[in-house]
């Protein structure tokens, strides 16, 4: 079985081992949990007060202190709260430092990454912005969604499915171009586009700043119905 990994987000080896150890094991004493780990005491209390700074953990007020995991959902919400905080600081500074770049396409393989993608150029959107993506990602995608919808950008919203948002409306499209799964395109504001379908729980395109696939993705739209 793979080790649960949680390196590329800020965490050590040992904290990770440790938050695996609590989910299986716990929640326990920093004794317990270092004898279920295999780790000396010294080194399993420091994981864990350090997975408890980070929101991965929490430790009660007895006596030996009780360890117990954050739940996995609340600690990948928390996660993404915290990369996508990063990525706005860093975009920031690359946007105030960088030269004209040259158009860029990179590739999306996973349903996370399209996600992830999409969030952090619909709330940047200053003019017009277009989406068409299979009805449940709308609920996933509403945070980033409300800003430009709140700061008056142009918005074509297009869903293959049924959605209701609080702040904006949204189109059910049943037909368009021939597309190898459930379409999924964003363009924002004539700068970035990114062009993908899903298939099962597989999701597979690109993200471009190059114009003829800005342009392309603008054209996929229209011929579904919508005029971003």
């Amino acid at each position: 079985m793979a080790r649960l990994d949680l390196t590329p987000f800020g965490f050590t080896p040992t904290e990770s081992l440790v938050y695996e150890v609590l989910l299986t094991h716990g929640p326990g004493t920093g004794y317990a949990i270092a004898r279920a780990a295999g780790l000396a005491r010294a080194n399993a209390y420091s994981a864990l007060e350090g997975l408890v700074t980070k929101g991965a953990a929490r430790s009660d007020g007895g006596r030996p202190r009780r360890y117990r995991p954050e739940d996995t959902t609340a600690l990948i919400a928390r996660i993404t709260n915290s990369h996508g905080q990063a990525l706005d600081t860093l975009t920031t500074a690359l946007e105030a430092l960088a030269v004209p770049s040259e158009p860029t396409v990179v590739e999306i393989d996973s349903p996370r990454a399209a996600l992830q993608l999409i969030s952090h150029d619909v709330a940047r959107a200053n003019k017009a912005l277009g989406l068409l993506a299979p009805a449940e990602a709308y609920p996933l995608l509403a945070p980033a969604l409300r800003r430009p919808a709140s700061a008056g950008v142009q918005l074509t919203l297009l869903a293959t499915g049924p959605v209701e948002l609080p702040f904006a409306s949204v189109t059910v499209v049943s037909s368009g171009p021939d597309w190898p799964g459930a379409p999924l395109v964003c363009v924002v504001d004539d700068r970035s586009a990114l062009v993908a379908y899903r298939n099962g729980n597989d999701v597979h395109g690109h993200w471009s700043t190059a114009p003829a696939l800005v342009a392309a993705a603008r054209l996929t739209l229209s011929r579904y119905g919508g005029s971003p």
